[in-house]
């Protein structure tokens, strides 16, 4: 990869300056104890200097305490772990902690993606992130529903809400995931985009300014009017309300009248309109990484790569 990374930006200094590319290493096994293999590779990335996101998922009840602070605790030992390892092996190197903590069903032994005490721990590891200074990715988005139905809406909601309550910088497992982590739908991905646009638009709080109190607007309408022509509405109205892609607004009548869809199905019915439009572009970009692979295969022959690479 740092030689592919090489290729593409014009010498590894060149990609050392301004990365294009990023490893995330899994090299913590709760708990507390560090994949060799793994590790190894964490170090040669170090030497080169690159952005690292570290990653570490102890399970509460399982590879760690059950309690939820307990977890916690081991957590930051890990990551604080990863951290010290790296800046000593380059000191400067750029990192992102993971705080993955995950729930074990104590009930039927599997993984629990979507329950809320995921998204306190998530929220809870960001806080902590923060307080030593470190940027953080989590986990969010998930859910323990097989489908694209109610569930997976309401799980994958609070853990983007919590997340982001919480300060984390980057969320990874954001859309389209379901069971746990061991499927993807595309269709739950468009639905998705709408429920990270609403935790979006809370997040970005209620503005309060001389415009925003629209208090020159009240004095215009007075009592008994309406602000439907208002400048003020006119000004405001597109930006103020976040407008959603799937979710439908309309009154019974006409959602009848436009077939009574549901949400999942107008999600497939967009998925459907956007693989059409998107083929031939598609297409393009497939045979555009094509030829960029095999002009990689053809440069591992060239030594000055390999040199400036090492």
């Amino acid at each position: 990869m740092i030689e592919l990374g090489s290729m593409l930006t014009g010498g590894f200094e060149k990609l050392r300056a301004r990365p294009l590319i990023s490893a995330m290493v899994c090299w913590m096994v709760s708990p507390l104890h560090l994949a060799n293999l793994v590790t190894d590779l964490l170090l040669e990335w170090c030497r080169a200097g690159l952005p690292i996101a570290l990653s570490s998922a102890p399970m509460t009840g399982s590879t760690s305490p059950v309690t939820l602070a307990g977890t916690l605790a081991q957590l930051i030992a890990e990551q604080l772990n990863g951290v010290v390892l790296m800046q000593l092996v380059r000191s400067g190197t750029p990192v992102f902690v993971g705080y993955i903590p995950g729930l074990a069903d104590m009930r039927l032994g599997g993984y629990l993606g979507g329950a809320v005490e995921f998204g306190m721990m998530q929220a809870a590891a960001a806080r902590l992130a923060r307080h030593n200074g470190v940027p953080i990715y989590c986990s969010g988005g998930l859910s323990d529903s097989k489908v694209p139905d109610t569930q997976a809406g309401w799980e994958k909601m609070q853990t983007f809400l919590l997340l982001g309550v919480g300060g984390a910088n980057f969320i990874h497992h954001a859309i389209g995931m379901l069971h746990n982590m061991s499927a993807v739908s595309i269709n739950q991905a468009v639905i998705d985009n709408d429920i990270v646009g609403s935790a979006m638009r809370v997040l970005s709080g209620i503005e309060v300014s001389k415009d925003s109190l629209g208090v020159d607007a009240i004095q215009r309408v007075g009592p008994g009017g309406h602000f439907l022509g208002d400048e003020h509405t006119l000004k405001h109205m597109r930006s103020e309300c976040y407008e959603p892609q799937i979710a439908d607004r309309r009154n019974r009548e006409a959602w009848e009248d436009r077939g009574a869809t549901t949400t999942r199905e107008r999600a497939s019915q967009r998925v459907s309109r956007r693989f059409l439009k998107h083929t031939s572009r598609l297409h393009s970009q497939s045979l555009f990484w094509q030829r960029s692979i095999t002009d990689f295969r053809l440069s591992r022959s060239r030594p000055d790569l390999r040199s400036t690479a090492a």
